[in-house]
């Protein structure tokens, strides 16, 4: 519940007409969904913007409006709160609403894992605690407020996954959660188009800490070597660490894949198993273990979460493709994702071809050549057998891939019809294929069709 004194605090506006003693239960943005008696803030996005459906939330029920443009509003009963910016609005009213809470938020963020992680600790989190978190990818000034008020007072704790793609994203997302716990995952080289560098990712991404003090806790990788340099800076929280490699409080050891279809590995003397065979899921394994630690969720109930844990569709969800598989990683890509899963496809037990389908990494600027350069360097010095790549920055992948490993059937696709026509004559039923493409790739279309594919079944 909110009422307009309050909404005005919180989001710095001005009553233009109205009551001044209105309530307002819950929030929207969504003139579609929008409830009798919430409060619609009307956020201006790149296709649709919310001051062009006044009308009709007010027809639905809406009593207060946030705006930052002048509206003609004819009911007297409907309150009008003016702002210089709504979406600014929609992350101080978040803000103001998390803090009614004494509850602890755990914000992460990384350049590759995010959502996994989440989910991972999430997961773990859930076996002794209500918990809140972001649905899917809304990890951004839209996806955080919008979560943030979504909670109530049956909930216990909150976990946010925190994305960027430009410099302040990050602070800005940090200021409205004001988290308790910060994880990161990794740094790498994504979205160079505007961060530049991996130092540029690396002083993006840590700004995650920047609301944080000496009772907070930051839980990070310490195989990471950007990560492990921040840390030798003197910062004024508590420090976690896991690993692998490195020194670390939580450590994996002894990583067994096996059948190439699920693993195992000890941690504090005691046996995880996880239904994927990418060693990159033991670091994200390993951060949700130190939160589920962290928050005393009894040993034996964070191993149950983990063994149980089903990876999302899109997000290297190992599928039967017919009498092979099907690594379905189709949600985005970046070099340190798109690493992660050739590692992936070459753990992967199969009798038949090793296929990896590759579309353009975008947003990496200026180094998108070198960086496709470089992860066909890596792709030639794999298992694979077969490269088909989609798009034309992929396409330099491809030749570095060839010029590495003369023994590759290697294919450059112009567009996805194209790798499906190709995919059409080189698979066969018991390959396992690795399809993975940045998000405005739509490489999902091409994971559907191998399923759907006559050879993909039985």
């Amino acid at each position: 519940m909110f009422t307009v004194s309050e909404i005005l605090k919180a989001a710095k506006g001005k009553l233009t007409q109205g009551p001044a003693g209105s309530r307002a239960k819950d929030v929207s943005i969504d003139s579609r969904v929008v409830k009798k008696g919430e409060l619609f803030i009307a956020v201006k996005g790149d296709v649709f913007d919310g001051h062009e459906f006044i009308d009709s939330v007010i027809a639905k029920g809406v009593r207060v409006l946030v705006v930052h443009k002048p509206v003609e509003v004819k009911d007297p009963r409907v309150s009008v709160i003016l702002v210089r910016d709504t979406t600014r609005a929609l992350g101080d009213i978040a803000r103001f609403h998390r803090l009614r809470y004494k509850i602890p938020v755990i914000a992460l963020t990384g350049s590759a894992g995010k959502t996994t992680t989440k989910e991972m600790i999430a997961a773990v989190l859930s076996r002794k605690y209500t918990v809140l978190k972001n649905e899917g990818t809304q990890n951004n000034h839209i996806g955080v407020p919008i979560t943030l008020l979504k909670l109530k007072k049956a909930h216990q704790i909150v976990v946010l996954e925190c994305g960027t793609n430009q410099p302040g994203d990050i602070v800005w997302l940090a200021d409205v959660a004001r988290p308790n716990v910060g994880v990161f995952t990794n740094i790498g080289e994504s979205h160079l188009e505007k961060l530049k560098s991996v130092s540029g990712v690396l002083k993006e991404k840590w700004q995650l800490t920047s609301w944080m003090g000496p009772k907070d806790t930051v839980i990070v990788n310490a195989d990471d070597e950007s990560l492990s340099r921040q840390l030798r800076q003197k910062n004024k929280f508590k420090v976690l660490t896991y690993g692998v490699k490195n020194r670390a409080q939580r450590k994996a050891t002894d990583i067994q894949i096996h059948s190439g279809r699920y693993l195992n590995f000890r941690s504090a003397g005691k046996t995880i198993e996880l239904s994927s065979c990418g060693v990159n899921n033991v670091y994200n394994a390993l951060a949700a273990i130190s939160c589920g630690v962290f928050f005393k969720v009894p040993f034996k109930n964070i191993i149950g979460a983990l063994k149980a844990f089903e990876f999302s569709q899109g997000r290297g969800q190992i599928v039967r493709l017919g009498r092979g598989w099907l690594i379905n990683d189709t949600y985005n890509a970046n070099p340190v994702s798109m690493r992660s899963a050739l590692q992936t496809l070459q753990s992967i037990e199969t009798k038949g071809q090793r296929i990896f389908v590759a579309a353009d990494m975008l947003e990496l600027g200026g180094r998108s050549k070198a960086l496709h350069q470089a992860l066909g360097r890596a792709i030639g010095a794999s298992c694979v057998d077969i490269l088909i790549t989609v798009g034309r920055l992929a396409g330099v992948m491809a030749a570095k891939a060839k010029a590495g490993n003369k023994n590759m059937q290697v294919f450059a696709c112009a567009d996805m019809e194209s790798a499906q026509k190709c995919l059409t004559e080189v698979f066969h039923n018991g390959d396992a294929v690795l399809v993975k493409g940045s998000r405005r790739m739509r490489m999902e279309q091409v994971a559907e069709f191998l399923l759907a594919s006559p050879k993909g079944s039985g």
